[in-house]
């Protein structure tokens, strides 16, 4: 959301809808990259429309699941999304795996309930983070899924997962892979913001050496 140069922008649209008795209330969070408001300001709307200049938009339902994320990103290919929370781990961590195909709407986000017969190994990519900092641990595209853009569309998403939790911004420090460090240079000047200049060479993920990852 923010600007990479010395004033950051961007802001969050909140609307809650309106309660249907006996289900909690659900709610729809857009992050929006213009100097309307004060950045980071969190600015409640009449409707659930997004704004100009939006970047991504979450619903979810208050103390409960996401339910969705849509990223404003032309020529994406259709993504679903797992969410995974690990409140044990040391740090607590979370992890959002995309899968690319038909079986649910573009930006739908599942439960590990609901996702009850996905298989690891039909995801497309996944990201993982320290859900206190808001770190990002770990990035990973599949070697056929690679250069379509899916990796920034599952960072966008996933830093709105960790917004409607109300968590520390997702970010990213100085250490990553060649492509990661290729990825982060290719990223739009307001996305590259949240990634700290490269200072550590980290070895790819993908065991093959003829292969490349984020």
């Amino acid at each position: 959301m923010p600007d990479s140069g010395s004033e950051p922008r961007g802001w969050w649209a909140r609307y809650r809808h309106e309660a249907v008795p006996g289900s909690p209330a659900r709610v729809t969070l857009t992050g929006v990259d213009t100097d309307e408001y004060p950045f980071g300001s969190d600015v409640g709307q009449p409707d659930d429309r997004r704004p100009p200049g939006w970047t991504l938009s979450v619903t979810y339902t208050d103390g409960g699941p996401v339910r969705s994320v849509l990223v404003n990103q032309p020529g994406v290919p259709l993504l679903w999304f797992v969410e995974l929370d690990e409140p044990a781990a040391d740090p607590p961590a979370a992890t959002l795996l995309a899968f690319s195909d038909a079986r649910h709407a573009h930006g739908a986000v599942l439960t590990p309930d609901e996702a009850v017969g996905v298989r690891g190994d039909q995801q497309v990519a996944a990201v993982r983070w320290w859900t206190g900092t808001g770190l990002v641990h770990q990035l990973y595209v599949a070697p056929r899924h690679r250069r379509k853009g899916i990796a920034t569309a599952l960072v966008t998403a996933a830093f709105g997962v960790q917004a409607a939790r109300g968590r520390p911004s997702l970010h990213g420090d100085g250490r990553r892979t060649d492509d990661g460090e290729a990825w982060r240079a290719g990223l739009p000047p307001g996305q590259q913001h949240w990634f700290e200049p490269w200072s550590q060479r980290l070895p790819s993920m993908t065991p093959d050496p003829g292969s490349t990852t984020a």
